[in-house]
């Protein structure tokens, strides 16, 4: 086959002169089912190319024409000349003569000519190959930096997705010039306005909590003087309107060759909400353990009692049994069942408090005086050695839950009496101040200890170890300040403690009450005292 000077195939649109020395091969594409060319194999080629090709030994495809095992043209090359209809010049791969080449469109596939040293541009070959490495070398550099620049931009788009998708405070510290910028994302940066979102990194630390400013600070210093990378501190961060927030700090530090800190970028992320539910999830895990212990303990120990009297009554007989020994067995009764419905009651109190939203009140036209002096004859009877001065300045009458503010005042004036000296009276006084009706419960003694005012009013107060005066271990739950609490803000009211040495401890609840008619404050003003 290669003994003819043209194939079969595309027929050529021209002829060469017959005596033409110089080499040429017509191509025609090769296309895949798309359209596209992928290959191409020569049609007719005049009797010098006819002895290059068998020289090589060279196939039909242009894809298979190797020398020492590396192609001698390049496909794709072919292909954009095919396209866009530029000549293609270069130097003949590996041979020896320093040949160039020549690829042209020819109709519809290309014309390759072999030209000789000396015809065309009659450049030296080396230098033209020089050139031609450099010039690949140079476009290899370009497309490097093309894919550098094209990672740096989708690293951008997806740090501005990122920042647009977190309320977050993103921040940047340069440690060169001290400065941290913050992006705030779609968050208000804590409310803070856009004129700090570059500072100083003492901004910062100004604004951590002073109880978490020494910690956070003097580990970030740690951190950096160290050899890690990861830094993470959770602390309180002030707002802008004054309030703190809980967050989740974190940040990745960069280093130069040398280990030096150069750079240090992360994110601040409000965990406030996720604080308080966890607090939330401790406190009720705390209070489930708490309910369940009185319901194994507290509660059984006055059942035990009443169990053991009915079990004395019933085992001797009424016949058996003294007068004595009968009236003993029913107080005993009556003194458990009592103590037992005190609890209970307190335990539903306590669930409304948590559950319902608050104590429900029942409001109606109350005297505090007549409420007082029912608390005091009431608790006069449970302690009768001991003294409870009552004194009520004028009227105070008002609307008010009276069984529920009872039940305030025997709470505060039974603590009086049961931790206060036994040899000093319990004062219970009640005025009128301005829109207020103020009610104070005092008491000589050893003060309280400041530690334990902090959480007086919290349920189940008692279960932490604390005794009555003499070293006495309290009888109750630990509700009763806790549901004095309770009530006082269910009437829109407060109720405040102090405790010296000197003064003794004083409770102040001071209850929202209507103006009162002028003729009838007048009219009603007096002193009662009574103890």
């Amino acid at each position: 086959m290669m003994g003819l000077s043209w194939g079969p195939g595309m027929a050529p649109a021209w002829e060469l002169p017959a005596d033409s020395e110089t080499p040429c091969i017509l191509l025609e594409p090769l296309h895949g089912e798309t359209g596209e060319a992928l290959d191409f194999r020569w049609t007719s080629m005049n009797v010098p190319a006819e002895g290059w090709v068998r020289s090589l030994e060279l196939g039909r495809h242009v894809s298979l024409w190797t020398r020492e095992g590396a192609a001698l043209f390049d496909v794709a090359t072919f292909v954009r000349v095919l396209m866009r209809g530029v000549p293609q010049v270069g130097l003949l791969p590996g041979d020896a003569a320093g040949r160039r080449y020549v690829v042209v469109r020819h109709g519809e596939g290309l014309a390759l000519w072999l030209l000789p040293r000396d015809e065309g541009q009659a450049a030296d070959a080396h230098q033209a190959e020089r050139e031609r490495a450099a010039r690949q070398e140079v476009e290899a550099a370009l497309a490097r930096a093309e894919q550098t620049v094209s990672a740096l931009r989708e690293a951008e788009e997806r740090y501005r997705l990122a920042t647009r998708a977190t309320h977050d405070v993103l921040w940047d510290w340069h440690f060169a010039t001290d400065h941290v910028r913050w992006d705030p994302g779609t968050g208000n940066a804590f409310g803070h306005a856009t004129s700090v979102l570059e500072h100083k990194l003492g901004w910062w630390g100004e604004r951590v909590h002073d109880d978490d400013r020494d910690r956070v600070v003097d580990r970030l210093v740690e951190f950096v003087a160290s050899t890690g990378d990861v830094w993470s501190e959770e602390y309180r961060f002030q707002r802008a309107d004054g309030s703190w927030a809980h967050v989740l700090d974190r940040g990745v530090l960069a280093r130069d060759d040398e280990g030096r800190p150069v750079r240090m970028i992360g994110s601040m992320m409000d965990v406030t909400e996720r604080t308080r539910q966890m607090e939330t999830m401790v406190e009720e895990a705390r209070f489930r353990e708490r309910f369940i212990g009185i319901l194994g303990h507290d509660l059984r120990n006055p059942l035990n009692a009443i169990v053991l009297s009915a079990r004395a009554q019933k085992r001797r007989g009424p016949l058996e049994c003294t007068p004595e020994q009968h009236r003993q067995h029913a107080q005993r009764i009556e003194a458990s069942a009592t103590r037992m419905g005190n609890m209970i009651a307190d335990l539903l109190d306590l669930t409304r408090a948590r559950l319902a939203g608050g104590i429900p009140l029942r409001k109606g036209p109350t005297d505090l005086g007549a409420v007082c002096q029912q608390v005091v004859d009431e608790l006069s009877a449970a302690y009768p050695d001991r003294a409870v001065a009552v004194d009520v300045d004028g009227k105070a009458e008002g609307e008010w839950d009276s069984e529920r503010l009872a039940q305030v005042l025997s709470n505060l004036v039974g603590n009086a009496l049961e931790h206060g000296s036994p040899d000093a009276p319990v004062f219970l006084r009640c005025w009128a101040k301005g829109e207020h009706q103020v009610l104070e419960v005092q008491n000589p003694g050893n003060p309280i200890p400041e530690e334990l005012r902090e959480r007086l009013f919290d349920p189940f107060r008692q279960g932490e170890g604390e005794r009555g005066q003499g070293g006495r271990r309290n009888s109750g739950l630990g509700l009763g300040l806790f549901i004095v609490k309770e009530i006082v803000q269910a009437h829109g009211g407060t109720v405040e403690v102090t405790s010296t040495q000197k003064e003794g401890t004083t409770f102040t609840v001071r209850l929202p009450r209507p103006p009162r008619p002028k003729a009838k404050a007048k009219a009603g003003r007096g002193r009662t005292r009574t103890a």
